[in-house]
């Protein structure tokens, strides 16, 4: 191994006597296994004291002892040398000696340097070992390369016990802020009806009823169902402070069922308005009303279905309407909840409860709403004054089944068979008749009578749709416009 600045190896020949010099590395002094360089002959030194006179050969004195040289310390000898032939006549001056560095010998050098690879490798697993037991990390996990796979994972970097799985339909989940924010705008309906006869010696007493209803408006306009506010002759509303007002009927509408109520108060707090055509099913609802006459009652649950078709009967089982693309959920819904509110994780108005599906009366898990988009367009004519909207094709008919389809060799299992067709109405101008089976509207696929009636109240009246039918075993398709639809016709 070369020393640091030198490119002699250790043991190396001193410097000439003519070039006396001395680097820091040079291996020209003695050392293990290098030469003694040759004693020149002794001389009378310089400044040495007269030798003594008297003839006679002086006594011998051993030269001095020159200091030991520290390894890797530059030495100078500046001091006289005397050798055996001191005192006899100078056979030749005594060189300088030069100055000599004494290098570490190389069997120590590379002894260091083991040292301190070894210290090297033994700090290594040191911190390969200890520092990731310390951050919680098994160092075998590391070694195999395990940690890293981990660290990928953006999931394993969050703590389970802060983990929140939320639908993106979802919206906030805690119902007591939904809740919060939604009674303060829902209110109870009281109603009481007119005394009925039912002949002239019996007088029947007038019947109270209890419904619900949601402030649309700061200034009084409330929104419930026309089958709460129908038959009433007077209507009380109970505003979420317990404040009672008279309230009036502005305007109704049977087909949707839905009514406008107006209480002479302001600075009411309105609900806000969602939008119902962005619903998915699975996502979170809660139901605020006055169900069996307890106000500010809050449920929730879930959209179990959409775009159902439903008829409203009345007491006596009798078919009253025909209400369409109404919103199913499960949160409970009892008789009273009617006219109140069904709301989205975000507590925004998604639908006004009007239905339950049960044998029993109560509750079931199967309630319906009559979407927000719907009621709204309803309650902003009402308000305004204008005649609800009614397009209709003008065809009467029934529902396509499997078993219907078999045992009259029909050409498709699904769709609505037409029983009749209004004569002067689009559908008899478009050349629809009677027999014919009706599959599609705009292209979307029609599979029941209900589809019929939801596909054209989506549209207004003067807007052109296309017919796809089936007709004598042939599929055809045609254009037709909507019409208003006469108060005198029968339910679509």
């Amino acid at each position: 191994m070369n020393g640091t600045g030198g490119t002699e190896p250790p043991g190396g020949g001193g410097v000439p006597p003519e070039q006396p010099q001395s680097r820091q590395g040079d291996y020209s002094a003695p050392g293990l296994g290098a030469p003694t360089p040759p004693v020149p002959p002794a001389g009378p030194p310089q400044d040495s004291p007269p030798a003594e006179t008297g003839g006679g050969q002086p006594p011998y004195q051993p030269p001095p002892v020159p200091p030991q040289p520290v390894p890797g310390a530059v030495v100078e000898l500046t001091g006289p040398v005397a050798g055996p032939g001191a005192g006899m006549p100078p056979a030749a001056a005594v060189p300088p000696v030069a100055p000599v560095v004494v290098a570490q010998p190389k069997r120590r050098r590379g002894g260091a340097i083991f040292t301190a690879i070894v210290a090297g490798l033994i700090g290594a697993l040191i911190v390969l070992l200890v520092m990731p037991a310390i951050f919680g990390v098994n160092p075998y996990d590391l070694v195999r390369g395990k940690i890293r796979k981990a660290v990928s994972n953006p999931q394993n970097n969050v703590s389970r016990q802060s983990t929140n799985v939320v639908s993106p339909t979802q919206g906030a989940t805690d119902v007591t802020a939904i809740a919060k924010k939604v009674t303060p705008s829902v209110v109870n309906i009281n109603v009481t009806t007119a005394p009925q006869t039912t002949n002239p010696f019996t007088l029947t007493t007038p019947q109270e009823g209890t419904g619900s209803g949601v402030i649309y408006t700061s200034d009084g306009y409330i929104i419930t169902n026309n089958h709460v506010v129908s038959d009433a002759q007077d209507i009380t509303v109970t505003l979420a402070s317990g404040e009672e007002l008279k309230g009036k009927k502005v305007g109704a509408d049977p087909d949707n069922d839905i009514a406008v109520v107006k209480i002479d108060k302001t600075s009411l707090p309105p609900i806000e308005i969602g939008n119902s055509d962005n619903l998915v099913v699975g996502q979170l609802v809660v139901a605020v009303g006055s169900p069996l006459g307890f106000e500010q009652t809050v449920t929730a649950g879930i959209i179990s279905a959409l775009h159902r078709a439903l008829g409203a009967t009345s007491s006596n089982g009798q078919t009253t309407n025909i209400l369409t693309d109404l919103i199913q959920t499960d949160a409970p819904i009892n008789p009273g909840n009617s006219g109140g509110a069904l709301c989205d994780g975000n507590a925004r108005l998604i639908g006004i409860n009007t239905l339950i599906a049960s044998q029993s009366g109560g509750s079931v898990g199967i309630g319906f709403a009559i979407p927000i988009n719907t009621a709204k367009q309803v309650a902003d004519d009402l308000i305004a004054g204008r005649p609800v909207s009614h397009p209709y094709i003008g065809v009467l008919g029934q529902t396509v089944s499997q078993s219907i389809a078999q045992r009259y060799n029909l050409p498709v299992s699904q769709g609505a068979y037409v029983t009749r067709v209004v004569p002067g109405s689009p559908a008899d101008k478009a050349g629809i008749k009677a027999g014919d089976i009706i599959v599609g509207i705009d292209g979307k696929p029609v599979k029941s009578m209900d589809d019929v009636i939801a596909r054209v109240r989506t549209h207004g009246v003067g807007d052109k749709v296309s017919v796809t039918y089936y007709s004598g075993g042939s599929k055809k398709t045609t254009q037709l416009t909507l019409a208003e639809k006469p108060t005198t016709l029968p339910q679509q």
